[in-house]
């Protein structure tokens, strides 16, 4: 291989690394909040699932709330999503750890 080739590979190599490194660094801190959140994630799953929200939707409809508070929580669509996309991402976490590490 030509110096000129070498060095541009070195180069390249060499931001691959420092850009990967701070992929990785974002991740595990990104992954750390978002197992933090997992316990709050399941209070608003059995909130939801066991239809507590039900009574506080109906108080919602019967006016005994406050005008203004913000309520998406009451709506089944907002916490059905947010209930979907947390398992959807739990899939692709392990469907990517698994490729990386067949790969390895």
């Amino acid at each position: 291989m030509e110096k000129s080739k070498r060095i541009q590979q070195i180069e390249e190599m060499e931001k691959i690394l420092d850009e990967h490194s701070l992929v990785i660094e974002r991740f595990r801190a990104a992954l750390q909040e978002f197992k933090a959140s997992q316990k709050n994630y399941e209070k608003l799953k059995n909130y939801y699932i066991n239809g507590e929200y039900l009574s506080d939707m109906d108080a919602y409809s019967r006016g005994e709330l406050p005008k203004g508070l913000k309520c998406g929580v009451l709506s089944e669509d907002a916490v059905y999503n947010l209930l979907g996309d947390n398992y959807t991402s739990a899939i692709e976490m392990l469907e990517t750890a698994t490729e990386i590490i067949k790969k390895h």
